[in-house]
């Protein structure tokens, strides 16, 4: 009989010391809360020392112990989950789906910048503010494209002001395509940003579609200011990026302004009217080349933006963008420039790092995440 009953108090002392140490059952935000309670149920427990040490424990103390171990784990409620940027491969169905899905996103993206070049640094712009919401050291935020309406909804005084016209022409985009097929906002924030690169003469870029809208909008988003040094850098670096992709990025912006005022030059140069006395409109065109198939690209990306930043910092000049007044950009930008090849191998991996951050799959079969071939 006392065995048996040294069997049960046993499996009792097993089972309630593994409601404490098992982390399996505890949630990601609780464990570090461990101790703690484990702290909280030896206090509660009744146990003399002298039945400690030699091993005689009461059931009924054995019963009061383990009830104070379940009366404290009670005591903690659940947290909200970390906020993150969720992905479903399978969003927009099968291979062929995707395909029409990335198709109708390129054109009406392409076409948009052809008739208004200035949008594409903007709708570039508007893609890194929205992927720099996230906070490596917390896991939140992130390219949810929640900034959209923030920006829609930002007042006069806001810093994000200036980027109404090209949230206006996203949304306008979403809403269209939303029309015939499924769409989230997140994609065509990311998907924007990439095409803008594309359409003015640089690399494709991939981006893995699937993203899910946030049911719950930020309650009080950081958005970073990248109208400022420290602004951009540190916003970078909180996101677990480096000033690597800083350059990468900035170089880009600035080689497409470059671009875009060239083009603008050109066609004040050459807007002659016609002789009914209007001016001729722009009209895409889907001839030329397989990357021209949605619209004519503008321009071409080279390292010559990186050049002059170089140039500027040796001279000690001001140079054009402020992300290269901080040393290590600089440093970067100064690479670049003695390397044609190296910033075009190197701008779609650090694009994709962007838009990756705070990345978290759900649904869909494994091999799906890693097929590309659609985008």
């Amino acid at each position: 009989m006392n065995l048996q009953r040294n069997k049960a108090s046993w499996v009792l002392i097993l089972f309630s010391s593994s409601l404490v140490q098992n982390d399996a059952f505890i949630p990601y935000p609780l464990r570090s809360s461990r101790a703690s309670r484990t702290t909280v149920s030896m206090e509660s427990n009744q146990f003399s020392p002298e039945e400690t040490t030699k091993g005689i424990i009461s059931r009924r103390n054995l019963l009061q112990g383990l009830g104070s171990t379940l009366a404290a784990s009670t005591l903690i409620q659940p947290q909200e989950a970390y906020a993150t940027v969720f992905f479903d491969p399978d969003r927009y169905g099968d291979k062929e789906l995707k395909i029409a899905t990335v198709n109708k996103l390129r054109q009406n993206v392409r076409s948009t910048i052809l008739t208004d070049p200035i949008l594409a640094t903007q709708f570039l712009r508007i893609s890194i503010i929205d992927a720099l919401t996230f906070d490596a050291s917390t896991g939140e935020g992130g390219p949810d494209g929640t900034v959209v309406s923030a920006i829609l909804g930002a007042p006069a005084s806001s810093p994000l002001v200036y980027l109404k016209p090209a949230a206006t022409k996203l949304f306008e985009i979403a809403t269209k395509i939303k029309k015939t097929t499924e769409i989230t906002m997140a994609d065509v924030v990311a998907f924007a940003g990439a095409e803008s690169i594309e359409t003015l003469g640089g690399p494709r870029i991939t981006i893995q579609l699937g993203k899910l809208d946030s049911n719950k909008p930020p309650k009080n988003p950081s958005y970073v200011d990248l109208s400022t040094t420290d602004g951009i850098v540190n916003g970078f670096v909180k996101a677990g990026l480096s000033e690597r992709e800083v350059a990468l990025i900035f170089g880009a912006i600035g080689s497409m302004e470059k671009i875009v005022a060239a083009t603008k030059k050109d066609d004040d140069d050459m807007e002659e009217e016609n002789e009914m006395g209007d001016v001729a409109v722009f009209i895409p065109s889907s001839f030329g080349a397989p990357q021209e198939i949605y619209g004519k690209r503008i321009g071409a990306l080279d390292n010559s933006y990186f050049e002059s930043v170089a140039t500027a910092l040796k001279k000690k000049t001001p140079v054009s963008s402020a992300a290269f007044q901080n040393d290590k950009v600089g440093g970067w930008a100064i690479k670049y420039a003695g390397n044609k090849g190296g910033f075009l191998r190197d701008l779609p991996e650090a694009y994709e790092k962007l838009m990756g951050l705070g990345a978290s799959y759900t649904g869909g079969k494994m091999g799906n995440l890693l097929d590309k071939s659609a985008a």
